[in-house]
């Protein structure tokens, strides 16, 4: 197992943030008198990273210089308080002990901007050895530019098509398949399987737990 490792998505993939997100946008479009969104709208809104996520908040006909402004708010409301729901998915834990264990080597790949996903990464998984910890960063292709996969694949002096990438849209799929990678959804997150499956996903994992059984194949 130690010339295979896997790389993670993070939001619906090892955490459910999707009800905090929600709540930081809607808080955003209210101050800039804007229509909010029911909760399970902001599935089809994550997964391209902030400026796709307000993007696709706002009204089609916003000018740039509004969704910029928002954008700016959003990530001011998201960094204060409103992360009392997320938590790690159950069973995700046990999955990383298990992965340590075996030393396999780990990643996280996600559109989250970088400030956010290693402030969430060091609240939840500090105690699990993450080799590669990647967010969005400015002048960086955000997933599924195939670019910062490659970079993680060759830190970890493995070969691309020995890597599962995990995740839970259509973004993730896209990703590993750009990086020659083995595309793996899971059944839990934001989307659904049969977005994965029509994007080439090559597994489908009914629950954490079965990411394990990726290393018996």
């Amino acid at each position: 197992m130690k010339n295979k490792a896997i790389i993670f998505d993070l939001d619906g993939t090892l955490i459910d943030s999707l009800k905090d997100i929600a709540i930081s946008a809607n808080l955003v479009l209210e101050e800039f008198n804007l229509p909010g969104h029911d909760i399970s709208e902001y599935k089809n809104f994550v997964g391209g990273g902030a400026s796709v996520l307000v993007n696709n908040c706002v009204p089609k006909n916003s000018n740039e210089d509004l969704k910029q402004k928002v954008l700016n708010r959003f990530k001011e409301v998201y960094d204060q308080e409103h992360h009392l729901n997320t938590q790690p998915y159950d069973g995700i834990y046990e999955v990383l002990e298990q992965l340590t264990k075996q030393n396999i080597k780990i990643g996280i790949l996600s559109n989250k901007p970088h400030y956010f996903t290693c402030k969430y990464v060091e609240e939840f998984f500090s105690d699990y050895n993450f080799l590669e910890i990647h967010g969005q960063k400015e002048n960086v292709p955000k997933k599924p530019n195939p670019m910062v996969a490659l970079e993680i694949a060759n830190s970890f002096n493995i070969k691309p098509e020995n890597i599962f990438f995990v995740g839970d849209s259509d973004v993730d799929i896209k990703t590993a398949i750009n990086s020659k990678m083995i595309p793996v959804g899971v059944k839990w997150g934001f989307r659904g399987p049969r977005e994965l499956i029509e994007n080439g996903a090559k597994y489908i994992v009914d629950t954490p737990k079965d990411i394990l059984k990726l290393f018996e194949k």
